[in-house]
């Protein structure tokens, strides 16, 4: 889903701060460009309906949000580093981390149209036509200056 006119990251991400506050620490952060903040707050949402679902709710906590591989990762573990999710949590849990990933390999990671991941200069990246031939001009040009524009 592309960007809305007007789109502010930091608005957005208070937002996301404030609605999703019982997981979300104020010290994370949105280590992704903007085409992934709605998969965040998707994802963000459906973690608390299943962690709530399960009594899990105070319990997790996210530890990280950031691209592998050209993927969205969003890390949600026990809040107590050596608890584990009981195997029905664990398993609804994996299901959201897959959902994540393959949502994300579908949509740019800079401005949220469809898009695929592509290899780089040995960097991964999710991105729609405009941005790949943005990033793959930027290569070869000796990646001086800004890598995106509109």
């Amino acid at each position: 889903m592309p960007l809305p006119d007007g789109f502010d990251r930091e608005t957005f991400i208070a937002r996301l701060r404030s609605e999703h506050a019982r997981i979300l620490p104020p010290t994370v952060e949105f280590a992704v460009e903007n085409g992934w903040l709605q998969l965040i707050a998707d994802r963000l949402r459906d973690a608390e309906t299943i962690l709530e679902k399960h009594g899990w709710i105070y319990h997790a906590v996210v530890r990280q949000i950031k691209e592998k591989f050209g993927e969205l990762r969003v890390y949600i573990r026990p809040r107590v580093e050596d608890e584990s999710y009981p195997d029905e949590l664990a398993q609804e849990m994996e299901g959201l981390r897959r959902v994540t990933a393959d949502s994300s390999a579908h949509t740019c990671e800079i401005c949220g149209d469809d898009a695929e991941i592509g290899n780089f200069g040995g960097y991964y990246q999710c991105l729609c036509p405009k941005h790949s031939e943005q990033r793959a001009a930027w290569i070869a040009g000796g990646r001086k200056g800004d890598v995106f524009h509109d």
